[in-house]
């Protein structure tokens, strides 16, 4: 079980379909609504989760910026946004390393690259 937070982009159907499959989930939406991005970033890495995202700012915060990264971050790029099949992305990339990697989902495949060590 992975203890997740979801942006708030990431649909609410996802993170049903998360949970149900047994893992811990958390909605920024529900904790800290309009949270920036800086402060989402903190709130997943202070509670030891992994963060899910469709924004691929949090890549240029962690990497260009110099910010701390939570435990993972799990990028998903696709358009539209369709939370079964975001929900989809994110078990399979839960079945592989993910701690200490952001990970880029696609419908095409994932992607992993080292998150910068804290």
């Amino acid at each position: 079980m992975a203890a997740l937070l979801l942006d708030e982009n990431v649909p609410r159907s996802a993170g049903r379909v998360l949970a149900q499959a047994g893992h811990d989930v958390v909605h920024i939406a529900d904790t800290a609504p309009a949270a920036d991005d800086r402060r989402v970033l903190a709130q997943a890495r202070d509670s030891g989760r992994l963060l899910v995202t469709f924004d691929a700012d949090f890549g240029d915060l962690v990497y260009q910026h110099g910010e701390l990264p939570p435990p993972a971050i799990l990028y998903l790029r696709m358009h539209p946004i369709d939370g079964a099949i975001a929900a989809a992305l994110v078990l399979q990339a839960l079945t592989g390393p993910v701690t200490g990697h952001f990970v880029v989902c696609t419908r095409d495949g994932l992607r992993r690259r080292p998150l910068p060590a804290a």
